[in-house]
């Protein structure tokens, strides 16, 4: 169990650590500690910048875990609307990762993107995932995607069935 003096001394740390990281904008991320856990709350522009915040909090010695509640918030006019994002997001399963049309479904919603469907190899599903996740404006995704192999694929009926529109996002992971 922590003292109140050694939780403070570790905020400081997980504080400065921060400042000093050049990817991060200083004063954006807030740290509360209690007994070795960091809580990260605040609003950062991209969710680039979220992980990098609590990527930087883990590596600081003496935090056994990290509360995440940073909110990523994209200025409105910095970065693409959800139409420009999925357009983009599906010509990269496409045309770069080789994954046929219509095996994924793509869904954004201020930001947040939603894949569904089927691949047949898991390297595709997280491919699909990273791709999403370097979009400019990407606030988060839920990764509905399933794997199935080539064998029982061609064996399954084909469908097209768009994922619910009022699915509720998951948490993002970093």
């Amino acid at each position: 169990m922590s003292t109140p003096t050694l939780d403070q001394q570790l905020q400081r740390d997980v504080l400065d650590a921060l400042a000093r990281d050049t990817k991060l904008r200083a004063g954006e991320v807030a740290v509360s500690v209690r007994d070795g856990v960091a809580t990260l709350s605040g609003i950062v522009r991209t969710y680039g910048e979220k992980c990098e915040a609590l990527e930087v909090a883990l590596h600081c010695h003496g935090v056994n875990a990290v509360a995440d509640e940073v909110k990523v918030r994209v200025p409105a006019g910095f970065g693409p609307s959800d139409s420009d994002m999925a357009e983009g997001l599906l010509r990269t399963l496409t045309e770069e990762l080789r994954i046929p049309a219509g095996d994924v479904h793509i869904t954004v919603q201020n930001g947040w993107v939603t894949l569904a469907g089927q691949v047949a190899r898991r390297d595709q599903c997280d491919a699909a995932e990273r791709a999403a996740r370097r979009l400019l404006g990407f606030t988060g995704v839920s990764n509905l995607i399933r794997t199935v192999g080539a064998a029982s694929r061609a064996a399954q009926p084909q469908t097209a069935a768009a994922p619910p529109n009022d699915t509720a996002p998951a948490s993002p992971t970093p």
